[in-house]
């Protein structure tokens, strides 16, 4: 028996058959919404960048102490932090440069991953927590935002 002819046995449908639900209740999540949850993956990975400097710190500068950009390393937590003030007043340039900044890190560090877990596996578990928060803000960050509120 062919598919086709297996069919052939049922009979046709009739008008009383009870019709399915269609309109079924969507949850509607809002630019707001959108946006709360894109500051929150942003300040969990700016608590995350502090926490990866003081695992860096916990285990020994590599080298000579005197030659590791130490400030360096604080003053991009800095500036980095301010860009996400920035974001979290709703200026449009500073949104778009996150989301830049938070592709091109994930496309940049993520392969790394995987020889840092060798060396430091607490390091690489931060690391990718912190990449995982800039990926999802960069994602949420895409989505239109709402409008900044007018002060007067």
């Amino acid at each position: 028996m062919t598919t086709i002819h297996a069919y052939d046995s049922y009979p046709p449908e009739s008008g009383d058959a009870p019709q399915l639900e269609t309109t079924a209740p969507r949850h509607v999540v809002t630019p707001e919404q959108r946006f709360t949850s894109a500051i929150a993956c942003l300040g969990a990975a700016y608590a995350l960048s502090w926490a990866e400097l003081a695992l860096t710190l916990a285990i020994g500068l590599p080298g000579d102490a005197s030659s590791h950009p130490l400030a360096a390393s604080i003053a991009s937590r800095a500036l980095v932090g301010l860009l996400y003030v920035c974001v979290a007043s709703r200026l449009q340039w500073a949104r778009w440069l996150t989301v830049v900044l938070g592709f091109v890190s994930v496309a940049l560090v993520a392969p790394t991953l995987a020889l840092q877990w060798h060396v430091f596996p607490a390091g690489a578990f931060v690391c990718g927590a912190g990449l995982v928060c800039k990926f999802a803000a960069s994602l949420y960050l895409l989505s239109p935002m709402p409008a900044r509120l007018a002060t007067r």
